[in-house]
């Protein structure tokens, strides 16, 4: 875990963010939990929001007196359904929820991070280094990842389609032995 991650979790532990959205099926992810986050990383939280209207209000009563705070729905998109999205500051990190009617394990922000642990885990601290490298220069985590491994279209289907491989099918398909 990065310096970095050990602040986040030792904020969510101590604003009990997680209890707080416990209800809502709380998943942390992104860079943080990979330890592949930058200066700039925020703590990603993944939630389940059948009712995005009562979402809404009750993220204004939980979080409103944080720094920063705002919300905003997004619009449905061919791969991800309509969503709100929770933005405030947390003892200097930012944090953001992304709130939405699937099961939190099944949103593609879940299964890109199972993804993106396993090609970690079989590509080795110096694959992270440049994902890292990348995602300073301003790529976003998975086209980083999809252009240091070649794979072509949407990188954010493409990457989430390797979740369904075993681990000496990832690496048979990553062109490596493995760890």
């Amino acid at each position: 875990m990065s310096p970095r991650g050990a602040r986040a979790a030792e904020i969510l532990d101590h604003h009990r963010l997680l209890d707080c959205l416990a209800a809502y099926q709380p998943e942390v992810v992104g860079t943080l939990p990979l330890a592949i986050d930058t200066p700039d990383s925020d703590i990603d939280i993944l939630c389940n929001a059948p009712e995005l209207m009562v979402f809404s209000e009750f993220s204004d009563r939980a979080f409103g007196h944080f720094d920063g705070y705002r919300l905003h729905k997004r619009p449905a998109t061919s791969h991800v359904a309509a969503a709100l999205v929770v933005r405030f500051e947390c003892d200097g990190l930012p944090v953001e929820i992304f709130a939405t009617d699937c099961p939190t394990r099944s949103q593609y922000g879940f299964v890109h991070m199972l993804v993106e642990a396993r090609i970690l885990f079989v590509m080795g601290g110096e694959f992270a280094s440049q994902v890292r490298a990348l995602k300073q220069d301003g790529t976003k985590t998975e086209p980083a990842f999809a252009k240091l491994l070649g794979l072509s279209g949407d990188p954010y289907i493409e990457m989430a389609e390797l979740v369904s491989l075993s681990p000496p099918q990832l690496c048979q398909r990553l062109g490596v032995g493995g760890n």
